[in-house]
């Protein structure tokens, strides 16, 4: 088939499909408005009244900084936004060469938001040498269902997305004049797959082989988690992973200009795509979403007063670390919580009680600055030795010498020594934390050994015990801090590694999957 025919047959297929027309932006002169109008797209930033959290981590080996919005506490959103973000430093780290000092920076761009869904744009941009590397997907929120849909949700099905590619061959076909051999990626397979009619009598065939829907079908299968992650999966490198709507209620695409010969400086292809025909592709959800994106931010974006960030990282899908210090605070804290924060670094501190009154400033600073605090009893007493109503009065004692400071009783307990018993575990009335990296920091007190012990041992779901209240151990922290991060590890607290796991009276040391 030649060139010319097959812009015909594309032409022809998307129009009886779609009836729309798909112009690439700035092409043409006198393009219509619909091919004029842009992405909408709006920095995070700039979004009024959303809390926004921004870190950067800057080391000799390389510089990692991310910037994600924080939607309200627990939001499925903020939490699959933070660990995708999460998941894509960790593998820039892990493929680090030991040459230069590469970066990466990771932000976040608000596509649409109403009570019905939120769509947010990721991107990650690597630099390592001349030209930096971008790359871009998008996020859905479903209010209805509570879940976070990958791009493909906002399809009717397959079939839809099949026929979405076929109008973008035809338009770098004929708006840019590229060849079908230039045609990039799937966009190229799927039109040599039209183009060639080898698509099955039962249906289009989507990229892997597997069956798309029939042409014309709900795809309502699409708004399920389990089918949108498949499809996204077979669909892996569409240029509508990184999909936008338009200024005119059309689609907007990013390509690559790299990969579009003579297309200069153009980044971004408009589908416009009226009301009328929008029932041949977009699912319920993307109607919602094309709605809220032409309507604009919705007003009370994120909750009432100051957003907190703990608890918004998936540690089940993540290298974490739960880094914990016992017995303090102490002189050396202040120091140890500078070094924290230089690595993104948060820690779970098992206080006493009877020095929290001490160094009040410090216990506040550490739940300011999203570290948490656990009880480690009043005085460092053995409560294996007490009885019922010992355990609970000191224990009591300690909650509220930590309330009386930060507002909140401790989540979870450290007895001293790890010592426990029956009675510990019925009176405790709290998840009780132990570890499985014994640094043994306050018998050695060689700031070289106890560095060596934590990252011989430490692995993911790791809870690695050290104590504040020695300076060695203090002085270990940046060296441990900075090796687990060169490897792509997080640290969080104890709740963050365990969540809904945590339950009084049970007893955890590690979170490695059962």
């Amino acid at each position: 088939m030649s060139v010319t025919s097959l812009r015909r047959e594309l032409r022809a297929r998307a129009a009886a499909a779609l009836g729309l027309l798909l112009l690439a932006s700035g092409c043409h002169s006198d393009a219509p408005e619909e091919a004029r109008a842009e992405a909408i797209r709006l920095p995070i930033g700039e979004v009024p009244g959303l809390d926004v959290a921004e870190h950067s981590v800057d080391t000799d080996h390389s510089v990692v900084g991310y910037r994600y919005p924080l939607l309200g506490e627990a939001h499925p959103l903020t939490m699959e936004v933070r660990t995708a973000m999460a998941r894509r430093q960790t593998a820039f780290l892990e493929e680090l060469t030991g040459r230069g000092r590469p970066e990466l920076r990771q932000d976040a761009a608000l596509l649409a938001a109403s009570a019905d869904v939120v769509g947010v744009r990721l991107t990650a941009v690597s630099s390592a040498g001349i030209r930096d590397h971008e790359e871009a997907t998008t996020l859905w929120y479903d209010a209805e269902s509570g879940g976070v849909l990958p791009w493909t949700s906002l399809f009717r099905g397959e079939a839809a997305i099949e026929r979405a590619h076929l109008v973008l061959a035809d338009t770098l076909l004929d708006g840019y004049g590229l060849s079908l051999e230039e045609l990039p990626g799937i966009v190229g397979e799927v039109a040599l797959r039209s183009a060639r009619e080898t698509a099955s009598p039962e249906g289009a065939v989507a990229p892997g082989g597997a069956p798309a829907e029939t042409p014309g079908g709900e795809g309502t299968d699409l708004l399920d988690p389990v089918r949108a992650a498949e499809a996204a999966q077979a669909w892996e490198g569409s240029p509508f992973e990184d999909l936008a709507f338009s200024t005119a209620g059309g689609l907007a695409v990013r390509l690559d200009p790299t990969q579009l010969p003579g297309a200069g400086r153009v980044s971004d292809v408009v589908l416009p795509l009226e009301a009328k025909t929008a029932e041949g592709i977009l699912s319920a959800l993307g109607f919602h979403a094309r709605d809220a994106a032409l309507e604009g931010p919705a007003p009370g974006l994120s909750a009432d007063g100051p957003v907190s960030e703990k608890d918004t990282l998936d540690c089940l899908r993540l290298k974490c670390v739960a880094l914990t210090f016992d017995d303090g605070p102490g002189e050396h804290t202040e120091g140890l919580l500078d070094s924290l924060a230089a690595f993104d670094a948060k820690a779970t501190f098992y206080v006493l009680g009877s020095l929290v009154g001490e160094f009040p400033e410090t216990v506040a600073r550490m739940d300011a600055e999203g570290h948490e605090l656990g009880n480690h009893t009043w005085k460092h007493d053995d409560l294996s030795a007490m009885s019922a109503a010992g355990i609970e009065a000191d224990l009591g004692r300690t909650n509220r010498a930590v309330r009386e400071v930060i507002g909140s009783d401790p989540p979870t307990l450290r007895p001293p020594y790890g010592a426990l018993n029956g009675t510990v575990r019925e009176h405790a009335g709290l998840p009780i934390l132990l570890w499985d990296v014994d640094t043994i920091d306050w018998r050695s007190r060689d700031t070289d050994e106890i560095v060596g012990r934590a990252l011989d041992k430490s692995t993911a779901g790791s809870v690695v015990l050290l104590h504040d209240i020695h300076a060695p151990s203090v002085r270990a922290v940046p060296p441990v801090l900075k090796e687990l991060h060169r490897q792509g590890y997080h640290f969080v607290t104890v709740s963050e590694m365990f969540g809904a796991m945590l339950e009084p009276g049970d007893v955890f040391t590690d979170a490695r999957p059962q």
